[in-house]
């Protein structure tokens, strides 16, 4: 297919000129394609002029107070300063409770204490870094030379503080918690409430025999049935009838101590069972070699006889 033009110059002459649709049709889409990109690059430049201005402004404008990252940052800082007074203050506390105060100041190292100038010498003060009214946080932190993380508030080392804080807490915690079990495992506790001795540790005269023998623990006399308690957590390790002692119980307390509670007239904890100190194991009676209802409380330390009165903090006599 061909379009046929019809060309005159000027009044002498005319002629016919044929443009095939091919030609015709390149011809457009290149001109189209022309004006659209040229369009494109027009108003991505106008865009990119318009949006410059915005961006340097934007980045260039300080971080203030005033503004929502500001406000946020200052808040944090409040909340993490009032954390670790509270910290300090329960730690500290806590330490000297248990006695470990030098332990515990070890643990927070010199780092953690703060840092007393000329200036602050008798009178003490404190608290987070905050800028002047009327300077913005980024002056504060080109001033100071602080990290770009917390804008010359002290935050950084607030939070190194703190962590230093937790640490040492978590020790004085763990040395409380092992002092705790220490307490519960040693037989300091008397066997029978109101306790009243009626023969002490060490050599006497045999209520059988009449001669000299030794007395491997300590006697409370108290009435049938009287309920006699552990002197210290453990597991039971025995609990029957023997000839001499009768209805017996013995607790393994670890670390080689083992109390022996004698004579009983019941029993009420069997072997294996785990106790807990003043927990009722048995009832006082006379069974055994005996000659009235008493208990007999021995104290064993690496399989040797101890008094028991190094143990237990009694007040009444003999």
């Amino acid at each position: 297919m061909a379009f046929v033009i019809l060309s005159t110059g000027g009044l002498t002459q005319s002629r016919l000129l044929t443009v095939r649709t091919r030609t015709v049709l390149l011809a457009s889409f290149a001109v189209l394609f022309a004006a659209l990109f040229g369009g494109g690059m027009l108003g991505y430049r106008m865009a990119q002029e318009s949006a410059a201005p915005a961006v340097n402004e934007e980045a260039s404008a300080p971080l203030t107070l005033g503004q929502p990252e500001g406000r946020a940052l200052i808040e944090r800082v409040g909340e993490l300063t009032g954390r670790l007074i509270r910290l300090e203050s329960e730690a500290v506390a806590l330490a000297k409770r248990v006695g470990v105060l030098k332990e515990f100041e070890e643990q927070v190292g010199a780092q953690a204490k703060p840092q007393r100038t000329a200036d602050t010498a008798e009178s003490p003060s404190g608290g987070p870094l905050l800028p002047p009214v009327g300077e913005t946080l980024s002056a504060l932190a080109v001033r100071t030379s602080a990290h770009d993380d917390d804008f010359g508030t002290g935050l950084a080392e607030l939070e190194r503080h703190m962590d230093r804080i937790d640490e040492a807490f978590a020790f004085v915690e763990q040395v409380t918690t092992e002092r705790n079990l220490q307490n519960m495992a040693f037989p300091s506790r008397s066997p029978v409430l109101e306790p009243r001795i009626g023969s002490g540790f060490g050599n006497r005269l045999d209520p059988f025999t009449r001669k000299l023998a030794r007395h491997t623990g300590i006697d409370f006399p108290a009435p049938k049935g009287t309920p006699i308690v552990a002197s210290a957590g453990g597991r039971v390790r025995r609990a029957g009838y023997n000839r001499d002692y009768g209805y017996m119980i013995e607790i393994d307390h670890g670390n080689g101590l083992v109390t022996r509670y004698a004579h009983s007239s019941k029993l009420l904890v069997r072997a294996g069972e785990l106790v807990m100190p003043q927990q009722r194991i048995a009832l006082i009676g006379s069974t055994g070699r005996s000659t009235g209802p008493h208990l007999h409380f021995e104290v064993i330390r690496n399989g040797a006889y101890v008094d028991p009165r190094h143990y237990l903090a009694l007040t009444a006599s003999n």
